[in-house]
């Protein structure tokens, strides 16, 4: 999608946006088949930043973001899956479901943890090794190990973004910042599924959770934005302008 979006720095004509639109709809109808509403979110959020920073103005921003509202209701109302997750969310934990246990055991540890392997509650929490390890982390590391893993996953995050400041070739830019939002973005949603502060998604936290397939796919995302982001001196850059030339009289 970055790629077919950047071809508006050499044609504003192209209707890129339709044409990205068009394929967030095919995969976001995919993954909801699946079915996993938590991708689905995570890969459309993607789909609205890269749009926004191909220089879309803000009626049409204001537009998509109606849209999205209307989507997520319609989603409530005609989606099963996310109906269930969203209804367990707003009314509240039990004492037996996902959000309480991983509540109970991520402040189990308080602020310095229980020690390694010492960890009680994680036994009765379901997906520990997954979902919730995030959870485990937080009783057997404690509060303040969590929090200083939020850090390194904002320091990533802002270390890509400060990178593409005086980037001047379209692509790269919006590349690096789907991939930078596609990784933060997974990493929250986790992180804020354990602390009980969104639905549950069941989506894995980026480099630490068990699993070889998510952690080579994120290793892949990860390598692709080292490799789009490298910079040699002696090649100049094309520039490109968001906007064309009519727009700026």
């Amino acid at each position: 999608m970055a790629w077919i979006l950047s071809w508006k720095a050499r044609d504003p004509q192209i209707p890129v946006i339709p044409i990205t639109a068009a394929l967030m709809v095919v995969v976001s109808g995919l993954l909801m088949a699946e079915p996993d509403f938590g991708s689905t979110v995570l890969f459309v959020g993607v789909w609205f930043v890269l749009v926004m920073l191909s220089g879309m103005d803000m009626k049409k921003i204001s537009i998509l973001i109606g849209s999205g509202l209307v989507g997520v209701v319609a989603t409530y109302f005609l989606y099963d899956n996310a109906r269930h997750r969203i209804d367990n969310f707003l009314g509240g934990g039990t004492a037996y479901d996902q959000v309480d246990l991983a509540h109970k055991t991520i402040t189990a540890g308080g602020w310095t943890g229980s020690g390694l392997w010492l960890g009680m509650r994680k036994l009765a929490l379901p997906e520990a090794h997954t979902d919730y390890i995030f959870s485990v982390i937080g009783e057997e590391f404690g509060l303040l190990f969590c929090l200083a893993i939020v850090v390194v996953y904002l320091a990533l995050i802002v270390r890509v973004l400060l990178r593409l400041i005086d980037e001047e070739d379209l692509f790269t830019l919006l590349a690096g910042a789907g991939l930078a939002v596609q990784i933060g973005g997974q990493a929250f949603i986790n992180i804020l599924v354990n602390l009980g502060l969104f639905p549950s998604k069941g989506m894995t936290l980026p480099l630490i959770s068990y699993g070889g397939s998510s952690t080579l796919a994120l290793c892949f995302g990860i390598g692709l934005m080292l490799a789009i982001t490298r910079r040699n001196p002696f090649l100049r850059r094309e520039p490109f302008n968001l906007f064309p030339p009519e727009t700026q009289r």
